[in-house]
């Protein structure tokens, strides 16, 4: 059976919240009461698999079970390419061409392992990419078979109602979170594209069971542009995987979605492998709640979230009290995210194994946390990220692009494809890896250069902030995370372009420790105030009355992009470009006393969260998600 996640808590009443907050003396902490924390992506209530999935093989050009997908411009493009097996392949497959639309060809398959061949060319899926819905997907916030309240939305700090708008006047609705059995009822209400693997969702199995459990979806293009799929802000999701066990994406470029280039869901057993996920509101590649995946050989950019997601990675690892993983749910290798407001992020990403990729160009390059309620397998754990190239992670969208009103914009007028980014989640420009409440996580030979506020990055996060209320639980982040062997201010060539500071540490948590590592000026510039104890020896412990470090998250944490006001939350300057290092205010920000680092004492456990308590209780709900 698969292990179930919590659902959304009905929030506090507001007097409850402030008795509690104004008993722990925090009415006057200087944060809006008002404010609208900052939201990562709605969906339903998600479960693991059961983990008894494998990571699909490729099934190659020559699979019997296949069908072939073919544009206009299929024949010229084909024509152009060089010779050799790959164009012989398109030629034969040229001519068994039956399809002009990949989802027409999808809902075409009869059997299980099915290839869709999708040659050279450029599809916009004009026929699913319209609005054109039945009396039942047009009414779902009334006459669902299926309800799914906004209550149960899992993924945002703000409202339970956040994107939830009210039907219209003729009862027409378009709810962004959907249960299984609308989504795959109604797949056209939120997806250009989609594969849909459970075909019994009244059952207690989320198990593919259908003809559609190892789908390949392959571009069969030399290289992943010349198969483009433009969902032109039309749907939510281009490509939606949900449930489809078995699933292979290879060889194509998909963008401008709001939500997601591509969304696995669910999913025990998928690859996507040479994928371009570019141009999309929020994500380019992004897992959730799946198990046996691996992401490879893939470009994401110009994404307002990350460029790879893989979030609530099977909790495999929840019981495991060693720092050895018992074995990884998703392996990531071989990508270049850049350009993005971060490169990888995941909530609750467990259980993740990245290695020789490449984060640069973005805002920050790595990030962990625990903080949206809902994400299953909170708090996060077990993530390793080893020989990677984690640097110049200094793009500052938000001065950019937000603060200029580009963002402002309807989403087609502002220029995604052209480079725009609009951030939708506040992170500290200029940081390489960044663990906002995490586990057990290695940050291992990776070289980690030129990002101008922090190499890398590691606070506390009270469980109050995922709406866990347990007292025993609140300092349950972020413990035995182990950070050696990394090559920190140098590049490979061996260039020097020093990070602004190598490591910024709140000093709470247990077993953490930092060692072994290369420093370009052969120090460890760091704001440690009791250096922690080698990995051998336990790492960091306790010290009785040390004041927490005021990372900037509980006011950053504010920001929402759409809010003339909170676009710069008061006293957050996780948005302020860091100087490149070796001027005076960098020095000032290795130090610790700019860029995200007060260097006052700050909120201790009780009031902190009497706080959480409060600001839970007064999330404003945020505007229906629509492209306009």
């Amino acid at each position: 059976m698969p292990r179930t996640s919590p659902r959304a808590r009905t929030r506090s009443p507001l007097p409850l919240a402030l008795a509690v907050a104004l008993g722990l003396g925090v009415a006057g902490v200087g944060l809006g009461l008002g404010a609208s924390p900052a939201a990562a992506h709605e969906e339903r209530p998600a479960v693991f698999p059961d983990g008894t999935s494998e990571v699909p093989r490729f099934l190659g050009y020559d699979n019997p079970r296949r069908r072939v997908v073919c544009a206009d411009e299929s024949p010229r493009e084909v024509r152009r390419m060089r010779p050799g097996t790959l164009k012989r392949a398109n030629k034969r497959l040229l001519q068994e061409c039956r399809y002009s639309s990949i989802q027409a060809a999808i809902n075409s398959i009869s059997r299980r392992g099915t290839s869709i061949y999708v040659l050279p060319g450029s599809y916009d899926e004009t026929r699913w990419g319209k609005d054109d819905r039945s009396r039942y997907c047009s009414h779902l916030a009334t006459d669902s078979d299926d309800p799914l309240l906004a209550a149960e939305y899992i993924g945002s700090l703000s409202s339970p109602d956040s994107g939830a708008s009210a039907p219209a006047d003729d009862g027409t609705s378009d709810p962004i979170a959907l249960s299984y059995a609308d989504q795959r009822r109604c797949s056209g209400n939120l997806n250009l594209i989609s594969v849909f693997g459970d075909r019994t969702p009244g059952d207690d199995s989320i198990a593919c069971d259908s003809k559609f459990c190892g789908t390949q979806l392959v571009g069969t293009g030399a290289d992943a542009h010349d198969v483009l799929v433009d969902n032109r802000f039309r749907k939510l999701n281009a490509l939606r995987v949900d449930r489809a066990g078995g699933f292979y994406l290879r060889r194509m470029t998909f963008e401008q979605a709001e939500f997601n280039a591509i969304y696995v869901l669910e999913t025990d057993g998928f690859v996507i492998d040479d994928i371009v996920a570019r141009a999309n509101d929020e994500y380019g590649i992004l897992a959730f709640a799946s198990d046996h995946g691996l992401i490879k050989n893939s470009e994401a950019y110009f994404n307002g979230d990350s460029g790879i997601y893989p979030g609530s990675g099977a909790d495999i690892n929840a019981d495991n009290e060693n720092f050895e993983p018992t074995r990884y749910a998703i392996e990531i290798k071989r990508n270049s995210s850049h350009d993005n407001t971060l490169g990888y992020s995941g909530t609750a990403g467990n259980s993740i194994y990245a290695h020789h990729n490449d984060f640069f160009n973005n805002a920050t390059g790595i990030a962990t946390d625990s903080l949206f309620p809902g994400h299953p397998g909170l708090p996060q754990d077990h993530a390793r990220w080893s020989r990677n190239r984690i640097f110049s992670n200094n793009s500052n969208y938000y001065t950019e692009f937000v603060d200029t009103g580009v963002c402002a914009k309807p989403m087609p007028e502002r220029g995604y494809a052209e480079g725009t980014v609009c951030p939708v989640v506040p992170t500290p420009v200029g940081t390489g890896v960044l663990i906002a409440g995490g586990n057990f996580n290695s940050t291992d030979h990776n070289w980690i250069y030129d990002n101008w506020r922090h190499g890398t990055m590691q606070f506390w996060v009270p469980a109050v902030l995922r709406d866990e209320f347990d007292p025993t639980k609140q300092l349950d982040t972020s413990n035995h995370n182990r950070t050696f062997a990394n090559h920190m201010g140098t590049t490979p060539a061996g260039r020097v372009l020093e990070n602004g500071s190598d490591h910024w540490w709140d000093d709470q948590g247990l077993g953490n420790c930092w060692e072994d590592n290369e420093y370009a000026d052969g120090r460890q510039d760091d704001n440690f105030v009791v250096p922690p104890l080698p990995c051998d020896q336990g790492g960091s412990v306790l010290v009785p009355g040390l004041t927490v470090k005021d990372a900037g998250f509980l006011s950053c944490s504010q920001y929402d992009r759409n809010d003339p006001t909170w676009r710069h939350p008061p006293q957050c300057n996780w948005f302020d470009s860091p100087t490149r290092p070796g001027s005076a205010r960098a020095a000032a920000v290795t130090s610790g006393t700019a860029a995200g680092d007060s260097g006052a004492p700050s909120l201790l456990l009780a009031p902190l969260t009497g706080l959480g308590l409060l600001l839970l209780a007064r999330r404003r709900p945020r505007p229906a998600r629509r492209a306009s």
